[in-house]
């Protein structure tokens, strides 16, 4: 396995491990939801903040997406995908909507977000703390002060994860944990 930044040809991978890593998306329209809020954004706008880890054909079985910027972010993600995202349902919409306000707070001093996801099979491996080590490394080689991300309440593993990574708990709700790092005092672990 090796980790790289992310290529073109890696778009259907990615879309693929993010549909599999994900939980009760389970019809088409939730489906290009779950695709429209967590996945083409980053690689149709972010691709040079985007990682994979491959395997040995050089296959995209993980990825790091990542927006630098929350301001630009929100402003590029209103502006080309939320019409679309209304259309597939109203329902996300409205929580995408109430998510985008909520965190403009927070991304005053964590301006970056990331979701990281790596195909069933291929976890525990190490890639996940490679990834975030290559994202983290390229957003400290420009300056960004921290990042942030929301894991879901229940999931452990992934919490597990952002703990022994050196992520801090933010912020915590009925559904999910906001955890950020502080990129200006974060050194990859060697």
């Amino acid at each position: 396995m090796k980790i790289r930044p992310y290529q073109p040809k890696d778009f259907e991978n990615c879309r693929e491990i993010c549909y599999l890593t994900s939980q009760g998306f389970d019809t088409e329209k939730k489906k290009a939801a779950l695709l429209n809020m967590f996945c083409d954004y980053y690689l149709e706008y972010e691709a040079d903040t985007c990682f994979v880890a491959a395997n040995d054909e050089d296959e995209a079985i993980g990825y790091i997406i990542c927006a630098d910027s929350y301001e630009e972010y929100e402003k590029n993600y209103r502006a080309n995908y939320m019409k679309d995202l209304k259309k597939l349902s109203f329902f996300f919409w409205l929580v995408r909507d109430i998510e985008l306000r909520m965190r403009r707070k927070l991304a005053k001093k964590f301006p970056a977000h990331l979701h990281i996801n790596l195909k069933p099979g291929s976890q525990r491996q190490g890639a996940g703390h490679k990834l975030t080590d290559a994202l983290l490394t390229e957003l400290k080689s420009r300056g960004v002060s921290g990042i942030f991300l929301g894991v879901g309440a229940k999931n452990e593993t992934g919490k597990r994860f952002y703990r022994k990574y050196g992520f801090t708990e933010y912020k915590r709700d009925v559904a999910s944990i906001i955890f950020t790092i502080d990129i200006n005092n974060w050194q990859p672990k060697v």
